[in-house]
């Protein structure tokens, strides 16, 4: 992908060079405080626009960084050169759909996520089958073996380790 390709439509440029990088999004923005590395900020995710935008970086090095935002936007309040972030990482989730092919069990898990998460039916309907596990007692039985964080991708493992506990 370059930035002459007509079915590209990279973010813009000019949109890109608006942010100074004076590092006041760092401190308000939720993904890099938890990751704590500088790709994870928005400032980074600019840098990384960039440098796809001028061939110095390819796409699929840069997506897991992209995905990192939560969309919040708290950047752009906190913004003092006023730079349009949402516009920027709406174009650029836009590129990583069209251009990156992502795995297959993160296209699973994507799916999920999208056709579950958004609808309180959906979700409420995931919760019996969660309270029967662990009324049976097996959410105790894999703490002890601990194989589901083993065998389970580690975005899965994650999330699994975040269910609420039925008491």
């Amino acid at each position: 992908m370059t930035a002459t390709d007509p079915v590209a439509h990279p973010p813009d440029p000019q949109l890109i060079d608006a942010c100074v990088h004076c590092g006041f999004c760092l401190s308000t923005c939720p993904s890099y405080r938890v990751l704590g590395t500088e790709m994870d900020s928005p400032r980074g995710r600019i840098y990384l626009m960039d440098a796809i935008n001028e061939g110095r970086v390819q796409l699929a090095e840069a997506v897991q960084h992209f995905d990192s935002c939560l969309g919040c936007l708290a950047c752009v309040t906190t913004c003092p050169s006023g730079v349009e972030y949402d516009k920027l990482i709406a174009a650029t989730r836009v590129q990583v759909q069209r251009h990156y092919q992502r795995p297959v069990g993160d296209r699973l898990l994507r799916w999920f996520i999208f056709q579950t998460l958004p609808y309180p039916q959906r979700l409420r309907a995931l919760l019996w089958p969660l309270w029967l596990y662990q009324k049976l007692g097996l959410a105790n039985l894999e703490k002890q073996l601990g194989l589901l964080k083993r065998l389970l991708p580690k975005s899965l493992a994650a999330m699994y380790q975040m269910l609420p506990s039925f008491r």
